[in-house]
Parts: C-alpha cells; sequence; structure tokens
C-alpha cells in the first residue's frame, strides 16, 4: 500500500496522490519517526461541494483541516484568453465608470469554503485568520485556524478509529458533534454554533470575487473583505474603511524564485491614489521552490466607502536575475454580493 507522511507544525511530505483508500499517516511524536495512520483519502469531488464536518488536507499549504461551510465565489483569470484587458486598464487609471462587462466565459464559477485548521500545522503557515473590526479605532481581533480553502484544494479524508479530535483546534468541540457508525467509521457534524457563526458574520465572512494571474512562472491569487467603518484616529478625521486580503503566491515554474520586494497602487473613489513599496511581504521574504507555495494575509484602509488597489512583487531567481510578477487588480467594495450554501 502506498503510504503518505507527514510532519506536522511544518510541511506534509509527499502529499500529491489525490486517490481514494490511500492513508493519511502522522509522526508520533517529535522526536520518533513512528508512523501511525489518521485516516484514509476519499475521492475528491468532480462535481457538488463537500458537507460541513469534512475532513481534509490542503493540496498546497499542506495542513489539515475541516470544511466549515461553502461558499460560490466567481474567479477572475487574467490569462483567461476571454478576459478583456480593457478592464485592468481602465480599473488602473480610475476609469470605473467605462469598464467592459465581463462575459461569462471571462469568469468561473467555483467553491470556496469556510474551514478550521489544525494548530499544529497552521501556526507557521498562516499568520492570522478571519479578521473582525473592533469598537476602538485601529484595533482588530481575529480567529486563529479559520479561513477559506478552494475546492481544488480540499484532498478529502476520514477520520481512522480515535477517541483523539482530528482537528487540533479550540472550537472544534463546540463547532462539531460525532458520530459513529457500528462499523467504527467516526463522522462530524456541524452545530447550532456552526449555524449562528455564519449567520452572525455573514458581511465579514461572505467570500464573492477571486482574482488571479500568472507571470513569469509565479501565480498570485488574492481575494479581500470589507471589515468595517471606524473613526479616525485623529479627532475630527475622516471615518476609516477597512479590508482585509489574502493572497496566496504559488512558484509553477520550473525554477526556484525569492520575493525580494513589494509595490502596492492603492486607489480610492475620493481621487487619491498611493504607492507603497517595500522589503518583502509581512516582514518575510519567502523562498519558493518549484511547486511550492506561501499564503498571507494584510490589511488596508481607505477614507472612503470603496476602491481598488494592484501590485508588482520583484523575484529573484536562483541565477539571480529578477523577475516582476502581478498582482492583478481587485475592487475594494463597502459591500460584496455573494450566497453561502447551507447545509
Amino acid at each position: 500500500m502506498f503510504k503518505l507522511t507527514f510532519r506536522p507544525c511544518q510541511q506534509l511530505l509527499g502529499v500529491t496522490p489525490r486517490a481514494a483508500g490511500r492513508a493519511v499517516l502522522k509522526r508520533s511524536n517529535a522526536t520518533a519517526y513512528n508512523l501511525v495512520e489518521v485516516g484514509r483519502f476519499t475521492s475528491p469531488k468532480e462535481s457538488g461541494h463537500y458537507d460541513s464536518g469534512q475532513l481534509f488536507l490542503h493540496e498546497k499549504l499542506e495542513c489539515r483541516g475541516v470544511i466549515l461551510f461553502p461558499w460560490v465565489v466567481r474567479t477572475f483569470n487574467r490569462n483567461n484568453t476571454a478576459f478583456p484587458a480593457q478592464f485592468d486598464i481602465k480599473l488602473k487609471q480610475g476609469d470605473i465608470d467605462n469598464i467592459p462587462e465581463l462575459t461569462k466565459e471571462s469568469i468561473q464559477t467555483m467553491f470556496y469554503y469556510q474551514a478550521m485548521f489544525d494548530f499544529r500545522d497552521c501556526r507557521k503557515l498562516m499568520s492570522e485568520g478571519v479578521t473582525f473590526l473592533s469598537k476602538t479605532p485601529g484595533n482588530t481581533f481575529n480567529i486563529r485556524g479559520i479561513d477559506y480553502i478552494s475546492h481544488d484544494d480540499v484532498q478529502p479524508y476520514n477520520q481512522s478509529q480515535s477517541p483523539i479530535d482530528p482537528i487540533d483546534h479550540h472550537l472544534f468541540r463546540k463547532f462539531f458533534k460525532k458520530k459513529t457508525d457500528p462499523g467504527g467509521l467516526s463522522t462530524y457534524h456541524s452545530t447550532a454554533t456552526v449555524r449562528d457563526f455564519k449567520d452572525n458574520n455573514v458581511d465579514s465572512l461572505r467570500l464573492h470575487d477571486v482574482h488571479c494571474e500568472t507571470t513569469n512562472g509565479v501565480k498570485v491569487t488574492v481575494y479581500s473583505f470589507y471589515m468595517g467603518c471606524q473613526d479616525g484616529q485623529e479627532v475630527g478625521s475622516d471615518p476609516e474603511h477597512w479590508w482585509r486580503y489574502n493572497i496566496m503566491i504559488e512558484n509553477v515554474g520550473d525554477v526556484t524564485v525569492q520575493l525580494k520586494e513589494r509595490t502596492w497602487c492603492i486607489f480610492s473613489n475620493a481621487d487619491t491614489k498611493e504607492k507603497i513599496t517595500g522589503r518583502g511581504v509581512v516582514g518575510k521574504q519567502p523562498r519558493l521552490e518549484p511547486g511550492q507555495c506561501f499564503q498571507y494575509s494584510s490589511r488596508v484602509n481607505l477614507k472612503s466607502t470603496s476602491g481598488h488597489m494592484w501590485g508588482t512583487y520583484l523575484f529573484e531567481r536562483e541565477d539571480r536575475n529578477h523577475i516582476n510578477v502581478s498582482i492583478p487588480p481587485f475592487l475594494l467594495c463597502r459591500h460584496a454580493e455573494g450566497t453561502a450554501l447551507t447545509n
């Protein structure tokens, strides 16, 4: 039997086959190399969506998680030949009144999932989770270990018989209840707490649009959330509108690259434009070998209710040559339209 191994808190090893029945294994402790089976992969869904309680391994970030609930999203792929080039050109110029309409051929509809991730794996992979705006100006709070995963990145598995929770997260037992069938197979089902979590925070959690673009062998995927409005930190200043954005950077090329610099252009509907350049992202300069990826989240605020932003990453290749990688433009909207599927 083909066996898969993974190293908690850092990286899964060899978790690339997407076939049912193969074992998901882990080290028994930090020093020994004895492996114990924690579950078996099941067949990935080619259509439809995964139900709440489905356990998975993340195809790219290589960490364990469990599905909370799905969202239907639109994906705007700039490498799609049907995507109008004038869309981004007009957006960067601030000419949003003359942006060409997008055709059905230029937009892909797919599922993304609100998910809970295992603390043992995600501490180093995800700097924060879903983020909310507090009432105190300039302050936010977030729920670590709860974020998003695309349908294509879900490697579903069933837990092997074990009294231990499959996901190490302080909210796991509040969000899920366990059921075991006569054959010993354990499944997990969402509680009313999951439904309340979605219903009470739907405006902050709803994911609608995802933007992606591949340049020089590096793919960038980005999506944003409106977090709300706060009074300005200075007396008499205009209110500040906040957004959180998530970015996944994937090396889909055949050479190792390292992110060196970022440049952002931020445009508000108040006709103000700001350009920001700095080293790396979130204090890091990730080095990505072919097939590796890096995900992070950050925040931006405007004095207006909407805007848009785009940017460029400067990467250094292993041969010391530099390449520019585009960050596709995306809107900063006060209220995004979207639909959540209920289970």
